[in-house]
């Protein structure tokens, strides 16, 4: 990425301590939609999950790593491939949680309860985490100060265009719902 000023979050950090939750939550299958690599986060999300796993001395199985888009239509495809595969799993972790909505829907229709059977975490924390059921676990992303502090960034940029770039480290919140028995 170019040197410029920018918000950022420490998604390694926050996905580490989503899939921690998972496991402490006893889920040792835990499954990663991940995002195309073109999106700069999507690596260090994925690195957070695989830091994890080796931290819990838990196998990391690339078959339980499926890439894919950024929709609902992506998560439920993502999970109909797990399922269609034979892939066991008893935890699902998406890169957001649009992903993680599809993958849900598409495992309630199969009858698979969740969290019961498959507890599931994404990340972004919006209002949709909130709105299914079961409610999703969710990294909470504080968009309002991220839109805010971009918006003081810039205007920094326009009356001292010299003034150096800078990269604002914001704070994230996870939310425990009950997708993954809080």
């Amino acid at each position: 990425m170019k040197n410029v000023s920018k918000v950022v979050i420490n998604d390694y950090t926050k996905s580490f301590f989503l899939v921690e939750h998972l496991i402490r939550g006893g889920r040792k299958r835990i499954a990663h939609l991940q995002a195309p690599d073109y999106i700069l986060n999507s690596g260090e999300r994925y690195r957070g999950y695989r830091n994890c796993l080796e931290k819990f001395h838990i196998p990391y199985d690339e078959n339980l790593v499926v890439k894919t888009g950024m929709t609902i239509e992506d998560g439920r495809q993502a999970a109909e491939k797990l399922l269609k595969n034979q892939i066991p799993f008893d935890a699902l972790f998406a890169f957001t949680e649009t992903l993680a909505i599809g993958a849900m829907n598409y495992l309630r229709e199969q009858s698979v309860k969740i969290p019961e059977e498959v507890a599931v975490a994404g990340f972004s924390g919006t209002v949709l985490s909130t709105i299914v059921y079961p409610q999703l676990t969710t990294v909470e992303q504080p968009f309002e100060k991220m839109g805010q502090t971009a918006a003081e960034l810039i205007l920094e940029k326009i009356k001292h265009p010299e003034a150096p770039n800078r990269t604002v480290a914001l704070d994230a919140e996870m939310r425990l719902r009950a997708s993954t028995e809080e």
